[in-house]
């Protein structure tokens, strides 16, 4: 985690010149030096003077001085500085929104073919990451319920909510059942569970299969029965990304290792979901940097995330990873009014 106070008060003149070197170090890659940031950004001040202010954010830990010669560069607390007290709630212009909004609708499709366009679409206006975390199927309100023989006592049980995800298991009866009483199997269940989320349904099964009634039913009991079995045990989270090879383009990825160890990074979706799983519990727009991720093989990268919704229903949460030398300013407000496009989507489909 960062160390220091990001809630420190600098002087007006400190905050200027902070916010100058990460500008002009998010754009450059380049350490910054004084007389650069004094012919850049028309500053009243000396090339001394600055270098004086400088040495001060370095002390408080908001820059670093990577060679004796060079100039300075932002550390992960001058970044989090930067985002939290130096950019003025950045936001989109209308025309902006506007192109935002033609490339979005003509990618609309249904359940994974959804989640992979809007990736595509994050990292191709980020030119960075895009990735988004489905809905758990848990979570999300169940539409159908089909059951499948397949031999013997195994069947595929295919489960289709509303939001248009489809999740396969096999599973293993006690009993062989025919595809015909299958068919009233989950004609029946269908009619006791639709519209629930799965966590719902794990709850009323258990509850139903306790009543004493529900057992006078031999088409019931078997629907609870096979229900209740198809059904237990968690479901994970999905993840989809576009645009890792963005990050090819990036002078601080130039080493093969460093590269190496980026790509290995995204392979491991399990870690990935856990981050972007500790980004939803915040419920709104939240910027990890650095070394804030509770992952080591993460420090060298920011998440900027915000959550979806289906009407008052937290579904997920989409984003965009980069370097910590991202653009800030431009991403916060891109991932901000996607998801909210999303999330608007996604309701009134629903509804």
């Amino acid at each position: 985690m960062l160390t220091g106070d990001t809630t420190m008060e600098l002087t007006d003149r400190q905050r200027e010149v902070l916010r100058a070197i990460i500008q002009d170090y998010i754009l450059s890659a380049e350490p910054v030096g004084s007389r650069s940031v004094a012919r850049k950004y028309g500053f009243r001040m000396s090339p001394a003077t600055i270098r004086n202010i400088m040495a001060d954010l370095a002390d408080l830990g908001y820059l670093v001085q990577p060679h004796t010669s060079a100039g300075r560069v932002p550390t992960d607390l001058g970044y989090r500085f930067y985002v939290d007290s130096l950019i003025e709630r950045p936001s989109l212009t209308r025309a902006e929104e506007s192109r935002i909004e033609k490339r979005f609708r003509p990618v609309w499709g249904k359940g994974e073919d959804l989640m992979r366009e809007v990736t595509k679409l994050l990292s191709g206006l980020s030119r960075s990451v895009g990735v988004v975390l489905a809905p758990r199927v848990d979570q999300v309100a169940i539409k159908r319920i089909e059951f499948v023989h397949l031999s013997a006592e195994r069947i595929l049980v295919i489960l289709i909510t509303k939001s248009g995800q489809v999740d396969h298991r096999v599973v293993t009866l006690d009993e062989v059942i025919s595809q015909d009483e299958l068919n009233k199997t989950a004609k029946l269940l269908n009619s006791l569970v639709e519209g629930m989320p799965l966590s719902r349904v794990r709850e009323f099964l258990v509850e139903k299969m306790a009543e004493e009634k529900a057992m006078y039913d031999a088409l019931l009991r078997r629907a609870l029965e096979v229900g209740h079995k198809s059904f237990v045990g968690p479901t994970e989270g999905e993840v989809y990304i576009d645009g890792t090879t963005n990050m090819m383009r990036q002078p601080e990825f130039a080493d093969i290792e460093k590269m190496r160890l980026i790509f290995v990074a995204f392979e491991e979706k399990s870690k990935l979901v856990k981050i972007l799983d500790q980004c939803l519990a915040q419920e709104g727009l939240t910027t990890i940097i650095g070394s804030e991720n509770i992952l080591r093989e993460w420090q060298r990268l920011s998440l900027v995330t915000a959550p979806y919704w289906c009407g008052d229903d937290l579904l997920g949460t989409l984003g965009v990873i980069g370097p910590t030398r991202m653009e800030y300013g431009k991403i916060i407000p891109l991932v901000d009014f996607t998801a909210k496009l999303f999330s608007q989507y996604l309701t009134e489909e629903a509804s």
